[in-house]
């Protein structure tokens, strides 16, 4: 066995046993069974379940745990084989959890072994492994024999991966399910999170997005919490076809009064374009200026709203322009290309004002004596002045959950 280094924070009263264990032979000179455990059981509860321990020390407490019998060995054995796997040595992770798995059957370590046997390319087989591990009569009797839920949820997660990359579609259906239902039952919020993710995702491939939509609806609550943000999200931006009226209603109030506006302002983005609605559009930007969006959305929607001749010469064309120029002015870290939309903004106010019959060398004047500049409070300005325009605004956007500070 390859000698490690002592370990800095070794007792004294240990350091003859290892020194002993460490001569990187198994001679007859190892230490007695009852010495090499008490000094393995260190090695795990200081140096393993601490973090300190790197691949080759792992290696060796493996090692001289088996020697001693350790009741430790298989988790250490699942731990060896992940970094093996994660070290890219696939075959040497297969041949060690396969050699111990034929003396003792192990959840993890069989887990760890279906993960192998697919980065090996042996797709079925770890199909197979896994699903004998799980056993799907008996949901509930790893967690009964102590298995982290989490850990069961993701070997169910992982199954379904397995079936979608081995072209089993369908397949994967069950799985993931089982994953959400484990989720549930044990108010798992994470798993429950990724359950859904891969199930949406999943059925949209399969043209299910329709299933998918009826699927999901039936986790959303109307409860401001992390999880039901993160579930409404996920409606918002990959089934969006899908909500209902009252189910974009829902979402828009609830992300607004989390103080959390960023998936009403992107579904209704995307909804502007893909439908060149002026009445999106404008929704859609009241937000943007509502919340402060990034440039980068409420820009190409001021655009949008200025697009022909007539939209220029409109009342409110000057503070569209203008709004769009102040968001531009504010520091905003989730956009690199403020200079861009900056000048984009004051081209466009520029010919705004040629179409409202200003000449350019009055633009200035005439923004000055509009009172067109962030200082003015031209965000909020333009806000109240559009939400006139707006049909049938909706109560989430004439009772917004809080003001901008312009």
């Amino acid at each position: 066995m390859t000698p490690i280094p002592t370990p800095p924070d070794l007792p004294a009263a240990l350091l003859p046993t290892f020194q002993r264990m460490n001569t990187g032979s198994d001679s007859l000179t190892s230490p007695p069974t009852a010495d090499i455990a008490a000094l393995t059981d260190w090695f795990y509860r200081e140096r393993w379940h601490t973090g300190l321990a790197e691949h080759t020390e792992l290696e060796w407490l493996r090692h001289w745990m088996n020697t001693c019998g350790s009741a430790q060995l298989l988790e250490m054995t699942d731990a060896v084989c992940v970094l093996r796997l994660e070290a890219g040595e696939i075959e040497s992770a297969i041949a060690l959890a396969r050699e111990v798995l034929a003396t003792q059957p192990d959840f993890s370590l069989s887990h760890t072994l279906a993960l192998s046997l697919a980065a090996q390319g042996q797709g079925q087989a770890a199909i197979s492994t896994l699903e004998q591990a799980l056993d799907a009569q008996a949901p509930n009797a790893l967690a009964d024999q102590g298995v982290p839920i989490e850990h069961i949820g993701q070997a169910w997660l992982d199954l379904a991966h397995l079936f979608q990359q081995n072209k089993s579609l369908f397949k994967a259906i069950h799985p993931a399910k089982q994953a959400i239902a484990l989720a549930q039952q044990h108010h798992n919020d994470e798993l429950l999170l990724d359950g859904l993710r891969f199930l949406t995702e999943q059925l949209i491939e399969q043209g299910g997005a329709d299933e998918a939509w009826d699927y999901l609806s039936t986790f959303l609550s109307d409860e401001p919490i992390p999880t039901q943000l993160a579930l409404w999200e996920l409606a918002f931006m990959r089934l969006a076809e899908q909500l209902p009226p009252t189910a974009v209603d829902r979402g828009a109030q609830l992300f607004l009064q989390a103080g959390y506006p960023d998936p009403l302002i992107k579904y209704l983005y995307q909804q502007a374009e893909a439908r060149r609605d002026r009445n999106i559009t404008l929704l859609a930007f009241i937000v943007a200026l509502t919340h402060q969006a990034p440039i980068d959305i409420a820009a190409p929607l001021a655009a949008n709203l200025l697009l022909r001749d007539q939209d220029r010469q409109a009342e409110s064309a000057p503070l569209i322009a203008a709004a769009a120029m102040a968001l531009a002015e504010l520091p905003d870290e989730r956009s690199i290309k403020r200079a861009h939309w900056h000048r984009d903004a004051m081209v466009q106010l520029i010919s705004v004002a040629k179409h409202q019959g200003v000449p350019e060398a009055a633009v200035k004047q005439w923004a000055e004596d509009q009172r067109l500049y962030r200082e003015h409070g031209i965000i909020e300005r333009t806000r109240n002045a559009l939400l006139t325009e707006v049909k049938n605004p909706p109560r989430w956007l004439v009772n917004p959950s809080r003001s901008t500070t312009t």
